[in-house]
């Protein structure tokens, strides 16, 4: 006959273990919270060069202006304009970096520069899940970032015109701020979906990326307002070559890196030629291509470049574009295009950290960075994933062994493998049995206390799962009488007439022991621990 009381070698076993699966648990989120400080890096790495490059198109904007007020003076002053709604919308993002850094670390969290800048490498809290929604939802700072968005967004779209359809659709594109679509009826608001529930670090990365969708969105609209400049007179004045791309910057490997080639004050007469591969310039500033290279399919007056991500990391390409010039002869304008090619990353996780148990369905959370919940597809080995209070969950079909969950994602009409997690199968521990309603589990009791129970529960104590129950369907009862051992069987789980008069006649010193109980759970039948009393 087991006893109620764990030992201290039972104590150490189980202390070990908790401290294991929370050492394992850290490092899974260490490696995830990792990426996303890459990311966040390689994303404010984006922005730098963004801003650099935006600088350089307003210097021309100046010289451009001095040169010829009268003809540049309104796209300057438009140009003027973006800049200080743009730098208005960053530093406001970058305020806000700081407060859920600081809402996580302290007002004087060392991931915070001098200057304002965070270091996401030196955040302490990078697994806060609650800040992002505290700040951004919580405080109303999201709604207010939203509501900038929407008002940059609308400015620029008041000042292209409809029928270049390529700028505007890359304008609504980057600074999109609709609510995600209902998920079982569900609806989540745009500032929620972004930052609820998020960790610090993947807050940061998201605010840090909108910052990038600002600059680019600036980038694309300076070049459209200096196209637009010359637009009218092509044959009189330079043109610049354009390189847009028509999804974005940032591709996962396995997918299309997609842009289009054009000259913005374009010449509706004729089409470009549009060459790529290495080229060169000689001494009298003429260009040409070098070796072997390739030629773009020109429509509508733009070549569309398509190349297949296969290996991560930067990329760059460009060429020369070729147009007829009023006097008959071809004149080449150089480009170049930088993009960079990053593996998804598969976050794969449960809620009981790397352990699945048998018998019940345990809560199941995917994502992938930069895909849509409604693109992903997690599979399982040895079990079955079933829907679960409006998430995903995972049934074991065996009582031990490995489970492997891999995750598929849905892109450009196929299905790709992003990555996978093996997890370990265990039962349900044993619940403790107890007395109630006087909620007492064993030892020295006054008869009158024992006289106020009526029934054996069945408790699973300390486990990860609150939600678990189990009933009690039988029991024994036990105790001596004028030295003869006398046992009384009770089916369920109340006392019968019989207990009730043996507790009554139970005297000093005397024990009576609850023996043989099983209870029934979501995984079976359990036999539970006895439970001694000793009469006080």
């Amino acid at each position: 006959m087991a006893g109620g009381k764990e030992t201290p070698r039972q104590k150490m076993i189980g202390m070990m273990y908790l401290f294991l699966t929370a050492m394992l648990a850290l490092n899974v989120s260490k490696e995830v919270l990792h990426s996303f400080v890459l990311v966040n890096d390689s994303l404010s790495a984006t922005v730098d060069n963004f801003t650099e490059k935006n600088k350089s198109i307003y210097n021309d904007f100046e010289k451009q202006a001095s040169m010829n007020e009268e003809k540049v003076g309104k796209w300057r002053d438009l140009a003027n304009q973006v800049k200080a709604k743009s730098n208005e919308i960053n530093e406001y993002i970058k305020e806000l970096k700081v407060e859920v850094v600081q809402a996580a670390d302290g007002e004087d969290a060392p991931a915070i520069t001098e200057d304002g800048d965070i270091i996401a490498e030196k955040i302490e809290a990078k697994d806060n899940l609650d800040v992002g929604g505290e700040v951004m939802v919580v405080k109303g700072r999201g709604p207010v970032l939203k509501e900038k968005i929407i008002e940059f967004r609308e400015f620029l779209l008041e000042n292209t015109d409809p029928s270049h359809t390529f700028i505007r659709k890359s304008i609504n594109k980057n600074l999109n701020t609709d609510d995600p679509p209902a998920e079982e009826g569900a609806q989540v608001s745009w500032t929620s979906h972004h930052f609820s529930h998020m960790p610090l670090a993947a807050v940061l990365t998201m605010l840090t990326k909108t910052q990038s969708d600002i600059r680019n969105a600036e980038a694309d609209i300076l070049r459209y307002f200096y196209g637009q400049i010359s637009a009218q007179d092509f044959k009189f004045n330079d043109l610049e070559p354009v390189v847009l791309p028509t999804k974005s910057n940032y591709v996962l490997k396995g997918t299309e890196y997609e842009a289009e080639v054009f000259i913005a004050a374009q010449d509706t007469t004729q089409k470009p030629s549009i060459y790529i591969g290495e080229y060169q310039q000689d001494e009298n500033g003429r260009y040409s291509m070098v070796g072997s290279y390739d030629s773009l399919e020109i429509k509508n007056g733009r070549g569309i470049y398509q190349v297949r991500a296969n290996t991560r990391g930067d990329k760059e390409w460009g060429g020369l574009i070729a147009m007829r010039a009023p006097d008959g002869s071809i004149q080449q304008f150089p480009f170049e295009a930088q993009y960079k090619v990053e593996v998804p990353t598969a976050i794969i996780s449960a809620s009981a950290n790397r352990v699945f148990y048998y018998g019940v369905p345990n809560p199941l959370e995917v994502s992938v960075p930069g895909l849509r919940k409604d693109q992903l597809k997690p599979t399982a080995t040895n079990a079955r994933i079933v829907s679960h209070r409006g998430g995903l969950a995972v049934k074991p079909s065996k009582k031990g062994g490995k489970i492997k969950v891999s995750l598929y994602a849905d892109i450009d009409n196929q299905r790709k493998f992003i990555g996978s997690s093996t997890f370990s199968v265990k039962q349900i521990p044993p619940p403790t049995p107890v007395l109630q309603p006087i909620n007492v589990k064993f030892g020295d009791i006054a008869k009158g206390e024992l006289g106020f129970a009526d029934r054996v529960d069945a408790k699973l104590e300390g486990f990860i799962m609150e939600d678990i129950k189990y009933k009690v369907i039988s029991f024994t009862v036990s105790t001596t009488d004028e030295g003869f051992t006398v046992d009384e069987e009770i089916n369920g789980d109340r006392f019968n007439q019989a207990v009730t008069q043996m507790i009554q006649k139970a005297s000093r010193n005397q024990k009576i022991t609850f023996e043989d109980i099983k209870a029934e759970g979501p995984d079976g039948i359990k036999e539970l621990s006895p439970m001694v009393f000793t009469i006080k």
